[in-house]
């Protein structure tokens, strides 16, 4: 699991420098020069889907994600704790619902191609197959882990 979420660290990182570098390019060329880059659509577009894709899996795995925790404070802490349990597990079903569908999804982009690139658009479309893999994975650490905690009795 370390090597995937450095995997994960290292995709979202040269996703967002490219982002970053082509968007700025575009800036450049189409407000100093008046000559719009054409492929930087296409770059940017893709960096942007792994980057937030893949950072929802990172969030999920970091616990970062937005979280409305007032039910929790208004229930008995083990009531809590099982709640969440099946908060994940219903997460579980929606991301192997992603992954099944995206990969149904992906095999479309196989004929399409980006405009300017000319890239195939299954690899725009497999960000979804790849980060609901992701979140199975680390939904699933989580829920063995809150019912290890409910298990020990452990109060975090």
């Amino acid at each position: 699991m370390k090597y995937l979420e450095k995997f994960l660290k290292f995709v979202m990182v040269v996703s967002s420098a490219v982002l970053a570098i082509v968007t700025f390019l575009q800036v450049i060329m189409r407000f100093l020069f008046k000559m719009p880059v054409a492929w930087g659509q296409d770059i940017i577009r893709l960096s942007f889907v792994y980057l937030v894709f893949l950072g929802a899996a990172y969030c999920l795995k970091t616990n970062d994600h937005l979280n409305i925790d007032i039910i929790f404070s208004l229930i008995p802490n083990k009531a809590g704790k099982i709640l969440q349990i099946l908060i994940n597990i219903i997460l579980l079903g929606f991301f192997v619902f992603l992954l099944i569908y995206g990969v149904e999804f992906s095999k479309t982009g196989i004929t399409q191609k980006a405009p300017y690139t000319a890239i195939p658009m299954i690899y725009y479309y497999a960000s979804i197959p790849i980060s609901a893999a992701f979140l199975i994975l680390y939904d699933i650490e989580i829920i063995i882990n809150q019912i290890k905690n409910i298990k020990d009795g452990d109060n975090k």
